[in-house]
């Protein structure tokens, strides 16, 4: 099926004019639909990724979910541009929110956002801050919501046991007979298992609060504005229920690193002091009224925490012979796990001054 024909299935309001490739995404295929129109809105058709997220039905409802009240709360505080400052999904002519084509994919579209910017990664403190508000915000407005109103669209995405489970497996397994090669980061891993398993410790016991996160915390996920301040946040589909660490863990993982995620030269590697202090700053100024008392003490046991959970995912994939994460060379996932360990060893090594930014934050 066409994409004109699928497009064809929603309530677009005017005559398409135009329909092109958008963005540059990995998981979801966009097209930019520009319609005949006076000040008009455009969209956005989308094809879901179906092979990484299964219960296309339920990641659905959570955005129908999320969007509504984030819409319902825009209206309420009297915000003019509403259609800039939040996703919204347009219904099918018979009122679904995708369409299931020939082939068996799925397919949605979106509003389009008008006169935005996107930034890859900070390009300074003040878009670090900027956007970490934003991801705050965001989680303060879903607070009101009940999380198990929302399902899993990738069942353990952040659940530490589990990545853990899955590197012994692997090791046990060896099916690339690369476990030889890693043995220094294998022992370092298993020596932080009781460390790094604090956080999920404290949600099983109930003291820290399931909610509503975004799960996707790069700067890249949330749309600025001509002045740079921030519009809405997107990339709506690892919405899940999880704890307030899983967002701020995320974020800061990626913007306050001095090098990049797969940075062969650890030596570029390293917490980033004045990064990490926007964003929690940031983040912190938009959620501190809903955390409880034991989420704002364990805040930023996260940075180590997130890091050290790419850094384990990684070296799964290395050792089980690159059968997740795509690669751009052999030893592409090896040299992106011991990036993320090395992150979390630096952020080990100045855990008290992450403490500190957060306690003053």
């Amino acid at each position: 099926m066409s994409v004109e024909k699928i497009i064809d299935n929603f309530q677009i309001k005017w005559p398409i004019t135009s329909m092109e490739p958008y963005g540059g995404g990995h998981i979801n295929d966009t097209y930019y639909v520009q319609c005949q129109n006076e000040g008009g809105p455009d969209y956005l058709l989308q094809k879901v990724n179906s092979y990484v997220f299964k219960d296309i039905e339920g990641l659905m409802n959570n955005i129908e979910i999320v969007t509504t009240h984030l819409i319902k709360k825009l209206e309420e505080n009297g915000i003019q541009d509403i259609e800039r400052r939040s996703l919204k999904l347009v219904t099918t002519k018979n009122e679904k929110l995708y369409v299931k084509d020939d082939d068996g994919e799925f397919w949605r579209v979106f509003n389009f956002i008008e006169d935005h910017k996107v930034y890859d990664g900070a390009p300074n403190t003040e878009i670090a801050f900027e956007g970490a508000r934003m991801f705050g915000k965001f989680l303060n407005e879903l607070s009101e919501l009940d999380p198990t109103s929302v399902v899993d669209t990738i069942p353990n995405f952040h659940n530490i046991t589990f990545r853990l489970e899955n590197l012994e497996k692997a090791i046990d397994e060896n099916p690339a007979g690369r476990v030889k090669q890693v043995k220094e980061e294998i022992k370092y891993v298993r020596s932080r298992r009781e460390t790094m398993s604090v956080i999920q410790h404290l949600g099983e016991k109930g003291l820290i609060r399931s909610r509503i996160v975004h799960n996707d915390t790069k700067i890249n996920n949330v749309l600025f504005d001509q002045q740079n301040k921030g519009l809405c946040v997107i990339d709506l589909d690892t919405i899940m229920p999880g704890y307030v660490h899983y967002d701020f863990g995320d974020g800061v993982r990626t913007c306050a690193n001095t090098g990049s995620e797969d940075d062969a030269d650890l030596n570029n590697i390293s917490y980033d002091l004045e990064m990490y202090k926007a964003f929690s700053t940031g983040y912190i100024e938009s959620v501190h009224s809903v955390l409880n008392d034991t989420e704002r003490s364990t805040l930023a046991q996260a940075a180590l925490l997130f890091p050290f959970i790419m850094g384990v995912r990684f070296l799964t994939d290395y050792i089980a012979g690159d059968v997740y994460y795509k690669i751009n060379y052999e030893d592409h996932n090896l040299v992106r796990a011991r990036a993320q360990l090395k992150l979390t060893a630096d952020g080990e090594a100045k855990f008290n001054e992450l403490e500190n930014i957060v306690k003053n934050a």
